[in-house]
């Protein structure tokens, strides 16, 4: 009894806080820092290259969300054993509530992960590119790059949707 306590306390400790930083950390991406950056354009470029390209927040970001996941899969795989069978534990208030929030944060770190991290390489890349020719961007890299700037906003705001599902899902399980 007591390795099992211990084993669920660590687990759910790496969970919660690895939890609570990745959504606070997309939450305050998505509603703060992006919209300022984006409100004082262009002089919001070197804050965002230092943010998303030196500091690599988006890597720690899906990092979190990856330990927040491994953690939630092994708290998952201890309740799902609690039931009879995958069948009652999905089907009960319980597990479908934690289903359905696991479903949610892993779509929204598969977006982080294959499509708004490559969107992000991309524009750092053009963005070192106008840079190094110390010239104002060709029409076409503008538009590249604020084509790339508009869909990593919706990403952005879809993850957080997601997240946010998850976080209440996961919260309200347990009284359902």
């Amino acid at each position: 009894m007591l390795a099992d306590s211990a084993y669920m306390l660590v687990f759910r400790i790496l969970h919660i806080t690895a939890g609570v930083l990745w959504v606070g950390s997309v939450f305050l991406f998505t509603t703060s820092i992006a919209p300022a950056a984006a409100a004082i354009a262009p002089a919001g470029a070197p804050l965002m290259g230092e943010l998303l390209g030196k500091r690599r927040m988006l890597d720690r970001i899906i990092g979190l969300g990856v330990i927040t996941v491994i953690a939630g899969l092994f708290l998952y795989w201890h309740d799902w054993h609690l039931f009879k069978s995958f069948g009652d534990w999905v089907t009960s208030r319980f597990g479908g509530s934690l289903t359905l929030g696991m479903v949610s944060a892993l779509i929204a770190l598969g977006i982080g992960a294959s499509i708004t991290r490559p969107n992000v390489r991309r524009m750092l890349a053009l963005g070192a590119q106008v840079a190094a020719s110390g010239a104002p961007p060709t029409p076409e890299v503008a538009a590249e790059i604020g084509a790339i700037q508009q869909r990593l906003k919706i990403l952005a705001r879809v993850g957080l949707g997601l997240l946010l599902f998850a976080v209440v899902a996961m919260s309200v399980a347990r009284y359902l």
